[in-house]
């Protein structure tokens, strides 16, 4: 009895967990940018009731503007999270709120445009981020800098989630953007914000990380648009770029049993981009 006992503590000390999913419950995770704060603290209410509704466990905000600790924490609440963090109470914060107690590893600003969150929820590194959305360069410098974070951690076969607003396009979707032309017609207007070689996306899906949309969704083409919303572009909503992402280790994804752009009346009143979302079974296996 000694012995069985022994070897079940050593397995289950082998076998980081998923977030907090268990073994009767899938777990959902969430990213959305809420475009100041909730389309300029106008859309507070519908936001954080439309959060509620998702009953995500784990959700990650970018545009947090105007929100300071206290006010994100009594805000989180409202989607029944007691647990919150925020990376800075100035600018464009990004947040993350949980079901679950949130560790706090980093707090990044040097280097990054507007600064990247690294925490752990039940064993699972989580990289909350908001990349520059009108200088290429910049971006490829913020890619590298996580990349050098998140290499050593997929290596040592850590559970890793990177969510956030990218402010790129994937080349997993260039016959998709080719096809409406709409990167072109992007670039015209700010040739300095053009990726050529789609080379930021490139450094995350290097390390072996896993789009979850992409691998879930493609190709249903209506699906992979997250910004604009009809709040900023009524005649086309979403058909221009996707460029709000989960990406997540490779074994993490083979959990994933559905990840998606989520699309409804409501969202068109929150923000310009579109929430995505991912739900994962209980327990991935190795």
């Amino acid at each position: 009895n000694h012995l069985l006992l022994r070897l079940t503590i050593l397995l289950c000390a082998c076998s980081p967990p998923l977030l907090h999913a268990t073994e009767e419950a899938s777990l959902k995770i969430l990213t959305y940018n809420v475009l100041y704060g909730f389309n300029h603290q106008k859309a507070t209410d519908v936001g954080a009731a439309w959060i509620k509704g998702q009953q995500a466990d784990l959700v990650a905000l970018q545009e947090m503007n105007t929100y300071t600790q206290d006010k994100l924490t009594n805000l989180a609440k409202k989607w029944d999270h007691p647990h919150s963090v925020i990376l800075k109470e100035k600018g464009f914060p990004v947040a993350l709120t949980s079901k679950t107690p949130i560790e706090v590893i980093e707090k990044r600003l040097q280097g990054m445009w507007h600064g990247y969150l690294h925490c752990k929820v039940n064993g699972t590194h989580i990289f909350v981020v908001h990349l520059s959305p009108s200088k290429h360069d910049v971006r490829v410098r913020e890619a590298g800098i996580l990349a050098a974070k998140i290499q050593p951690l997929l290596a040592a076969k850590e559970r890793v989630i990177v969510l956030g607003d990218f402010n790129c396009n994937s080349p997993l979707d260039k016959s998709w953007l080719e096809e409406r032309q709409s990167t072109d017609e992007w670039r015209k207007k700010s040739p300095e914000n053009a990726d050529p070689g789609y080379v930021t996306m490139n450094k995350f899906l290097s390390l072996g990380l896993v789009d979850l949309v992409h691998s879930k969704q493609a190709p249903d083409k209506v699906q992979l648009g997250t910004f604009p919303t009809n709040l900023i572009n009524p005649s086309r909503p979403g058909h221009n770029w996707r460029i709000d992402f989960i990406l997540t280790d490779p074994l993490l994804a083979k959990s994933c049993t559905n990840a998606s752009t989520l699309r409804d009346d409501a969202v068109h009143k929150i923000s310009d981009h579109f929430p995505v979302q991912a739900t994962f079974t209980p327990n991935p296996q190795r």
